[in-house]
């Protein structure tokens, strides 16, 4: 399975609506065999 990794930092309103926009279509039923992980920028590691 595939991971698609996203790496926010959402310091306003307009940048959170768009995060949660970007999780909610990668997350679509419809794609399968993706794994989708969210971390803030400040918690991200190698």
């Amino acid at each position: 399975m595939a991971t698609l990794l996203i790496v926010h930092h959402t310091p306003s309103p307009n940048c959170q609506a768009m995060l949660e926009s970007v999780v909610s279509g990668a997350s679509d039923p419809e794609i399968e065999g993706v794994r989708v992980v969210r971390r803030a920028a400040l918690a991200a590691t190698a």
